[in-house]
């Protein structure tokens, strides 16, 4: 019954999916109007894949998801039912492209899953203004109208594309971008083998689209795979007829092999089957919401990847360590895949193992059996029982009938001049922080899913707080955060030196912020927002994106397009973390105190109440040497 009413809690506290549905717009093109021709050498040819790239990964939804999608008329160039548009050669125009865009998220509803897919080719855009890009080149998709002669572009900028998914994740709509052009990595076919790609757009005067950005709400994300990386060819093999995208071919395979995989794993088997048959001349590019799979929800349980490494016999190497929330003694189980992981109470792991070591960017683990033979390649790791180092948050407790749940948390010590209080209310109790601020109402205590609601706000508290005793400032990077003031340039260097208190912005008014490199080598940045009910926001890079590292003295803003409005008034916290190598940093990400999520069940913490006892790439990384933090208290005002 406890685990029932717990279930049922959280099957309200979140969208239902029950009636989604998964929309498509198709796009492919082989024929350019002005590809090169006898005596006009534009740089780039014909395809003879892209439209046939298009039926293939129709057939492979229509076979692994049951998708009712279009089905093209003999000689036309446009089709479209209910669910899907497709668009090949003459009839994908920017301006059709956009606009078949456009009305499939105007026919979407809030937990449908739109998926944007694309085979031409890509190219890219010199752009001569500060952007958000580190690298200033825009990835294009190329439309059939690209590159007119004195005329407007029918390059799609990358830009473009991202106003798009803006538009629709603020609408409740997931968005999957499968993208099989050069340049792919960030949204954008180098036309030899053949290769999908063009000369580099640049047009006198030509400006990005810009639209405000929108974050997603009711569940919404966006998960983008993109068959090559930035500065890499898409191919396309094949005789007369046999002609394929190498990535299409390679996705439509793993999505009927694997149907209800995670992103995360569907874009895993793509990148070893495209790298294999290009001898990694060609390397897919996935990121976003990876955890999700097509059609589903995104669970966002922290993961990590695991690997065996020869310096380390009997033990495994952890992509995570104490920057990420890592800690020492913590308990993970480890698995073959994403999906294994996060579907982890439907099958047994390959094995439990504790962190045994930690530095800023790794652990390892020590198995509390022997490692099973044959284990190699990629592993996925899910903590089962995190070690908070101690009964670390203190609380005051109003009501004698709450003990028996508090005393369940090992990590909470019972104090009556504790900062924050468990108190009781007319409709049951209410959790309160040191200013006085309600974090989240709970049932009262002798309702079946009270002990649950209390451990998972508690949990939220404990991990920033004890998060805090370790990442504190650290010179190398500079953070600055400010309100967005009009026909005023925004500069992350001119606020280095904090200036007389703390950032005062407005709620759901737009606020900007930057970070520059003051380190002497190049360093990753990952941005993290803090709400006053102790969410967890990775806002750069934003929605799972991978960016290229800063150089010294370089600083990267959030561009106007994308500007951050705080939704609640209150003191909203800002780190910037700074790093020699990547980190995982989207494993901090939670939702805020008054949040029941989908996942709770499966927190370490929280999964003792649900359970109803107490039972709590390989080689490839490179340890992190040089770290920095900067942190920023803003005021949210009403």
């Amino acid at each position: 019954m406890r685990r029932l009413a717990a279930c049922l809690l959280l099957a309200l506290a979140s969208p239902s999916t029950a009636d989604a549905a998964v929309r498509a717009v198709f796009v492919g093109i082989d024929t350019y109007e002005n590809s090169r021709k006898p005596g006009r050498n534009t740089g780039f040819d014909n395809l003879l894949g892209a439209v046939a790239d298009v039926n293939r990964i129709k057939q492979a939804l229509a076979r692994s998801h049951g998708l009712p999608l279009d089905t093209p008329a003999a000689g036309g160039c446009r089709s479209a039912n209910a669910l899907s548009t497709t668009l090949t050669n003459e009839c994908a125009t920017k301006t059709n492209i956009l606009a078949a865009w456009n009305e499939a998220i105007a026919a979407a509803s809030p937990g449908d899953t739109l998926i944007l897919y694309f085979a031409g080719h890509g190219s890219r855009f010199i752009d001569s203004n500060v952007g958000d890009q580190v690298s200033r080149h825009n990835s294009t998709l190329m439309a059939h109208d690209a590159r007119r002669e004195n005329a407007p572009s029918g390059d799609i900028i990358d830009h473009e594309v991202r106003a798009v998914i803006d538009a629709a994740t603020a609408r409740g709509i997931r968005m999957v971008t499968w993208f099989d052009s050069c340049n792919s990595g960030t949204a954008s076919r180098d036309g030899q083998s053949v290769s999908r790609t063009a000369p580099d757009l640049r047009v006198p005067g030509l400006q990005p689209v810009v639209a405000p950005r929108q974050y997603g709400n009711l569940g919404a994300y966006r998960v983008h795979i993109g068959a090559a990386g930035d500065g890499e060819d898409a191919l396309e093999v094949g005789g007369v007829g046999k002609r394929a995208g190498v990535f299409t071919t390679a996705l439509a395979a793993a999505l009927e092999a694997t149907p209800n995989a995670s992103f995360a794993d569907l874009a895993a088997r793509v990148v070893t089957d495209v790298a294999a048959r290009t001898q990694g001349k060609q390397v897919p590019h996935a990121e976003g919401a990876l955890r999700a799979t097509l059609g589903g929800p995104e669970i966002r349980l922290p993961l990590f990847e695991a690997a065996q490494d020869s310096g380390l016999p009997g033990r495994l190497r952890l992509a995570g360590g104490s920057l990420v929330g890592v800690t020492t003694g913590s308990r993970f189980q480890i698995f073959p895949s994403t999906t294994d992981a996060l579907k982890a109470s439907d099958g047994a792991p390959l094995l439990t193992a504790r962190v045994t070591e930690l530095t800023p960017g790794q652990a390892v683990l020590t198995p509390e059996t022997p490692l099973p033979p044959g284990l190699q390649g990629r592993l996925v790791a899910r903590e089962i029982a995190h070690d908070f180092g101690g009964q670390v948050l203190a609380l005051a407790v109003g009501d004698a009938a709450a003990l028996p749940a508090v005393r369940k948390l090992g990590f909470v010590r019972i104090d009556d001049a504790a900062p924050f209080a468990l108190l009781p209310a007319a409709d049951g109790m209410r959790l309160r922080g040191p200013d006085g601020g309600e974090l989240a109402t709970l049932p009262p205590p002798g309702a079946p899913e009270f002990g649950l609601r209390l451990a998972s706000a508690l949990e939220k508290i404990a991990r920033v707080e004890r998060w805090f005793t370790i990442v504190q400032e650290r010179p190398g990077v500079s953070l600055c955060v400010e309100p967005v003031m009009p026909d005023t340039d925004f500069d992350p260097a001119w606020c280095r030196t904090p200036a007389d208190g703390e950032p005062v912005l407005k709620r759901l008014q737009p606020a900007n912020f930057g970070v520059v490199n003051e380190a002497t080598g190049r360093r990753h940045v990952y941005v993290l927002a803090i709400g006053r009910r102790y969410s967890v926001t990775l806002v750069l890079p934003a929605f799972g994106a991978i960016e290229p590292d800063l150089d010294p003295g370089q600083a990267i803003v959030r561009p106007p397009g994308q500007r951050l409005r705080p939704s609640e008034a209150g003191a909203l916290r800002f780190v910037v973390l700074s790093s020699d190598q990547p980190l995982n940093a989207a494993a901090l990400e939670q939702s805020g105190t008054d949040v029941a999520d989908l996942e709770a069940c499966s927190s370490p913490v929280a999964r003792v109440f649900c359970l109803g006892s107490n039972r709590a790439r390989a080689g490839g990384w490179q340890p992190l040497r040089e770290w920095s933090a900067a942190m920023v208290t803003a005021r949210v005002e009403p």
